[in-house]
């Protein structure tokens, strides 16, 4: 399918507004350009819910701030945790805010947005302790969250949904920590950036292999082997046991391949796990609610997954 049309042209936007690479400028520079993105055009309009409220969760080395999202009702609601994108090194809770909103409305789930540490200045594993630390906390504290006890869900996108995935792999035999669902929305999942589709041109998506390559660097650095599984799950030994996947790619997206095959690692151990690419859609798509109708569907798609 062609690239939607509202989406190429964001993508010319992008190009004909970029004078130097993302690494030659100050990272104050490169967070504020993508926290001004996220505007209710791109978005959609904000969705009012019965509670938004910032708490902080006790963290290794330091409080983890985070936001929690309730949906309208009496009832106790199943715990979702999300981490948002942004390549280790840029996004947060603010800039994903109307998502989360809006993924608490539709999933009935209340949702506890992390915001973890980022690179250069936190750099691996600081983001995928925050991760594992919130998502311990959260297993254990339903109660003070508003939650209904129980099994829990946890949910990110792009490199949140490689913590979100890794997460699941380090708490796997915890057995306080009971994970029900993992919703990986357009994931890393491998380092190497050596499937096929990183080869996607500039003009076909948003986020190219070198930006990839940049954001791997700032955050893995030398500190662990592109291969290890706490940065590439793909390339952990033994996927079996893990919880159910629902995971959500895009055709115009470096890291659809890569996606597709943590799908299919994952099914071959065992694991319940469902790849949807949507046609025509480029990456963080899901976040582009006023913009292409497209996320509403995928957002509606996670909430049919968490009702079985």
């Amino acid at each position: 399918m062609a690239l939607n049309a509202a989406l190429r042209e964001l993508i010319e936007n992008k190009l004909a507004h970029t004078h130097a690479p993302q690494w030659e400028l100050p990272i104050a520079e490169v967070r504020g350009a993508f926290r001004n993105l996220w505007t209710p055009a791109m978005t959609g309009e904000p969705v009012s819910l019965r509670r938004i409220q910032d708490v902080t969760i006790p963290g290794g080395d330091a409080p983890i701030p985070a936001r929690v999202y309730a949906p309208d009702g009496d009832a106790h609601c199943p715990i979702l945790v999300y981490f948002h994108g942004g390549g280790y090194v840029k996004g947060g809770i603010d800039e994903s805010d109307a998502f989360c909103r809006n993924l608490a409305r539709v999933t009935r789930h209340i949702v506890l947005s992390v915001d973890y540490r980022l690179a250069p200045e936190h750099p691996f594993p600081a983001a995928l302790d925050d991760a594992v630390a919130a998502t311990r906390w959260a297993a254990t504290h339903a109660d003070e969250l508003g939650g209904a006890p129980g099994p829990l869900v946890v949910c990110g996108e792009s490199a949140g949904g490689n913590l979100a995935a890794v997460a699941c792999l380090r708490l796997r035999t915890e057995p306080r920590v009971a994970i029900r669902h993992q919703v990986l929305l357009q994931p890393v999942v491998d380092f190497t950036l050596s499937f096929a589709s990183m080869a996607m041109p500039s003009t076909e998506c948003l986020v190219p292999r070198d930006d990839l390559a940049w954001y791997y660097r700032t955050y893995r650095g030398d500190r662990c082997d592109a291969r290890d599984p706490r940065v590439s799950p793909l390339y952990a030994h033994d996927l079996s046991g893990l919880p159910p996947a629902l995971i959500i790619a895009a055709q115009y997206d470096t890291l659809r391949d890569e996606a597709q095959a943590y799908a299919e690692r994952l099914q071959a151990a065992g694991v319940a796990a469902r790849y949807v690419c949507a046609a025509g859609m480029v990456h963080g798509f899901l976040q582009m609610r006023g913009l292409v109708p497209d996320a509403q569907i995928a957002t509606e798609t996670i909430a049919r997954a968490l009702m079985n």
